[in-house]
């Protein structure tokens, strides 16, 4: 009787341990409801308003991905709290009753914490790269996504006079979609931070224009490439990890500017850093990342999403970018004329 017994509480037992869990199917969806869609190009990552000498100009491709509209909030981190069943830590501002409403973004969240959220729901941090391309809204060689002036009627820092995050998408969004790029909460990303790195590995080749070289140049693209171009990610094994976008808590807004570089200790928590996660796309064609790289994409894939709205936005968008790109080149001259 005893052996039926156990053998009854360990089937009882294996039955619960293997229920499957229930996740929320908006986190789970890469849809324009919650997520952008961004459709790879290239840009010049970087500035040369460059006064730590982290973040040396250089042209990056990034291919297709999808990245959150909003920074992850409050209510999302609750709900994936629930949905592990408790089993993962809770953020120290997350119950606070004012701090801790459903749509404030989450903060004092550690790299390892941001990260095994996003991967909970089949997603990732975004990179560097992709962070800062999505953060431009198509805004190439601009501080800001809607021009160079620091502004409180379009995000939210200390000269905002708020004491303390927003509500998400409170200011208006980027071309992309995207709220808060610049503003509200620093967001952590995947990359190691290393100061030099990019002018390491990624600096733009002093041969670039006038000069017998440029007989070589790619025929399928308008200017030359740097030397870690596609999809670049800092990868080294560190204590720090990069985040981007400054937060309420800074009295300028130099640090909200969409190339400004932070780093913590990936175990730091703070009460303005949080993220918003990022997802890959399904890649162009060869033929169609080859056309992408001389202007515009006839073959590259474009996203299934559904809504006559979106896809008009789009080829408006699409046509913008276009017009920005064949002004590139001549924008980065007289920028390098400027020198530093």
């Amino acid at each position: 009787m005893r052996y039926v017994v156990l053998i009854v509480m360990v089937l009882i037992y294996s039955g619960c341990s293997t229920k499957e869990v229930v996740k929320n199917p908006e986190m789970l969806a890469l849809s324009n409801v919650t997520m952008s869609y961004i459709k790879g190009n290239e840009f010049v990552m970087g500035s040369y308003d460059d006064r730590f000498k982290d973040k040396a100009p250089r042209e990056v491709r990034v291919e297709n991905f999808y990245i959150d509209k909003t920074e992850v909030t409050n209510g999302a981190y609750r709900q994936y709290i629930d949905e592990t069943g408790g089993k993962v830590l809770r953020p120290p501002y997350i119950d606070d009753l004012g701090w801790g409403l459903d749509l404030f973004p989450v903060v004092g969240v550690t790299h390892a914490q941001a990260k095994s959220f996003c991967e909970f729901y089949g997603k990732r941090l975004p990179t560097e790269a992709e962070w800062e391309f999505a953060a431009r809204g198509g805004k190439n060689f601009k501080k800001y996504s809607w021009g160079d002036e620091e502004s409180a009627d379009f995000m939210n820092f200390r000269g905002s006079n708020n004491e303390w995050a927003v509500e998400v998408a409170s200011y208006p969004p980027n071309a992309y979609g995207l709220f808060d790029m610049s503003g509200n909460v620093r967001e952590w990303v995947e990359d190691t931070y290393e100061k030099d790195f990019y002018i390491r590995a990624c600096t733009l080749s002093p041969w670039r224009y006038g000069s017998f070289l440029g007989m070589f140049k790619n025929p399928f693209s308008n200017v030359y490439k740097s030397n870690c171009y596609l999809n670049p990610i800092n990868t080294t094994e560190s204590i720090y990890k990069s985040n981007r976008g400054g937060s309420w808590d800074y009295s300028e807004g130099y640090p909200a500017t969409v190339s400004f570089r932070f780093f913590d200790e990936a175990k730091s928590a703070y009460k303005d850093l949080g993220f918003r996660c990022a997802a890959n796309a399904k890649k162009s064609s060869w033929i169609g990342r080859k056309y992408d790289e001389s202007m515009e994409s006839w073959f590259g894939s474009e996203p299934a999403l559904p809504g006559q709205e979106y896809q008009e936005k789009a080829q408006k968008l699409d046509s913008t970018l276009a017009d920005e790109n064949r002004k590139r080149a001549q924008e980065y001259k007289n920028l390098g004329e400027l020198g530093e």
